[in-house]
């Protein structure tokens, strides 16, 4: 007897979480780009500025041209304003550089493509 009146007590329970249904906004569709419109200045002032160091390992590398290349992209250096530093800290000779090694660099500030490099440490 008790059980089947706890059966009928869940049941009416129950039976009023089927009648309540949410009317708030309807839920974002997953995948769906939302349309947002970029003012060109914005995007300019929040550009990553930083010169925080960016690690990696040289795949090819051109003292002649002034070009290396860590993880596919090519970046490039002015031989004679790049400042380069060995393990030990000490300035070091651009001839350093070599494919392989691993190297933690800085990009100069002042090239509007971000692809100039400024500082570069050999590990």
């Amino acid at each position: 007897m008790k059980r089947n009146l706890l059966i009928i007590g869940m049941l009416a329970v129950s039976a009023s979480c089927f009648a309540i249904t949410p009317t708030g906004a309807p839920p974002i569709a997953r995948g769906a780009n939302p349309q947002i419109s970029v003012d060109p200045q914005k995007a300019k002032a929040s550009r990553d500025d930083s010169s925080g160091l960016r690690k990696g390992t040289i795949e090819a590398v051109s003292v002649g041209s002034g070009t290396f290349h860590v993880y596919g992209q090519r970046l490039t250096f002015d031989s004679k304003r790049v400042k380069v530093f060995g393990r030990d800290g000490k300035p070091n000779s651009l001839y350093a550089l070599r494919v392989g090694a691993n190297i933690r660099f800085t990009l100069d500030a002042t090239d509007p493509l971000h692809r100039r490099v400024a500082v570069i440490y050999l590990d």
